[in-house]
């Protein structure tokens, strides 16, 4: 199915990870995965080992990480250096992240079922076909 040495063009390696060709050659571009050998043809060729490193980082962008920190990462990692520690720092920093943004969703989630709360009430006030102020009652909200 493969081919030449059990080698990958870039069309194999997308069909295997259930991803665009296009999105494999920019996971190249960014350094998330290595660059690809040349065929004769000056078509890519890539180890089938290629399949996993971007499932790797099909995973790791599902989690928050960005193509730039996953081409820092796996650099670090072809020099030597095993990442570990700062892969399990930056995962903890984007889970706090994560957690603040969640906290301020809540807060907002609070306000607008409160603001739904009084806008109940003023329609109920508000006579058939009568205006009750909903949007400006935002600015008398805010000042209070």
């Amino acid at each position: 199915m493969y081919g030449q040495d059990d080698e990958l063009t870039v069309g194999d390696l997308a069909r295997a990870c259930g991803v665009s060709a296009d999105t494999v050659r920019h996971y190249e571009r960014k350094g998330a995965i290595p660059a690809a050998a040349r065929r004769a043809n000056r078509y890519r060729s890539y180890p089938r080992a290629a399949i996993e490193r971007v499932q790797i980082v099909r995973r790791a962008l599902a989690l928050g990480f960005t193509l730039e920190e996953l081409a820092r990462i796996f650099r670090k990692r072809a020099s030597g250096k095993p990442p570990c520690r700062d892969v399990r720092a930056l995962a903890e920093r984007k889970l706090a992240d994560l957690d603040a943004r969640i906290g301020a969703m809540s807060a907002l989630r609070d306000a607008l079922a409160a603001t739904l709360r009084e806008w109940d009430t003023r329609l109920e006030r508000a006579g058939e076909g009568e205006p009750a102020h909903l949007l400006e009652s935002l600015t008398e909200r805010s000042h209070s």
